[in-house]
């Protein structure tokens, strides 16, 4: 079973997710898109996410009639912070004799060899890369390989600066999850 594990807080979830998600269907053909929602990501510990029971709510309004694409809760379910290995090693267990790909952000091959049990990682999944404002292309010597799609230029951080100051527009987001953060008055000053 070939699944693709899409990593990050989505916090909010925005159009350059799905933007991402289609790429990964159209070139990987994975039985299985499994996004997976930060519980406390080790490098955003003092600036931690919104509630996780939110921003699962905005990813289910975002992936409703996706086939083939889930929400995992293994990270927003441990406690602790969440360590991609660790949820690595249980979709191993999981899945019988799954094969999996570790989605990304372009902007991550910089501290991906950081990572907690970096090497365990590499031996679990192949990390895959999408562009992001100036990683449009694999570092010298990094393992994985670049998403072939146009640049993701959403920024999470600067969707939430417009929708605390009532700026945001809709084609930001997928159908529905702006009027869901209006309706839930997320990201507010």
């Amino acid at each position: 079973m070939r699944i693709a594990v899409f990593g990050g807080s989505f916090d909010p979830v925005h159009a350059g997710h799905l933007a991402v998600a289609d790429a990964v269907q159209d070139h990987l053909h994975p039985d299985l898109l499994l996004w997976v929602p930060a519980g406390l990501a080790p490098h955003k510990m003092e600036n931690p996410p919104t509630p996780a029971a939110q921003r699962i709510e905005l990813l289910e309004q975002a992936i409703q009639g996706r086939e083939s694409e889930a929400i995992c809760r293994l990270e927003i379910e441990r406690k602790g912070p969440s360590f991609m290995v660790d949820t690595l090693e249980a979709l191993q267990s999981q899945y019988e004799k799954p094969t999996l790909f570790l989605i990304m952000g372009g902007d991550s091959q910089s501290h991906f060899p950081t990572w907690r049990r970096f090497q365990r990682i590499l031996e679990l999944a192949e990390p895959i890369f999408f562009p992001r404002e100036g990683w449009e292309r694999m570092q010298a010597n990094m393992p994985g390989r670049m998403l072939p799609m146009a640049r993701v230029d959403l920024d999470s951080t600067e969707l939430r600066e417009q929708l605390s100051q009532g700026e945001a527009k809709s084609e930001a987001f997928p159908k529905g999850v702006l009027e869901r953060i209006r309706k839930r008055s997320l990201y507010q000053s």
